[in-house]
């Protein structure tokens, strides 16, 4: 199979350079605020992946639910409090509508 001539290094720091530069202290903020906002189907899955992150186990998460629930909102409540931990979390969605809502998406 032949090489890509796409420079793949140049994807990869443009990419790395978005994670790292996040504002920490703005995060924070917006986690802290917006937990509380969560409901309870919300905080149960918000939990779950937090806990799956802080102990390392790993997973795969699918929140397929309705249209109006807020996914948007949970996952990114899930990515600010990754990135504000400052370390690095890929938004990726199954949709091109998706993706552009999600911040880093």
């Amino acid at each position: 199979m032949p090489a890509s001539n796409r420079p793949t290094n140049n994807l990869f720091d443009r990419d790395l350079q978005r994670e790292t530069h996040y504002d920490s202290d703005e995060l924070g903020t917006f986690v802290r605020t917006n937990i509380p906002q969560l409901i309870l189907e919300q905080r149960i899955a918000y939990d779950r992946i937090m806990r799956a992150i802080t102990e390392q186990s790993g997973g795969l998460f699918f929140i397929d639910v309705p249209d109006g629930t807020d996914k948007t909102f949970l996952l990114s409540l899930i990515l600010a409090t990754i990135r504000s931990q400052n370390n690095i979390a890929l938004a990726i969605a199954s949709s091109g509508i998706a993706e552009t809502l999600l911040d880093g998406g």
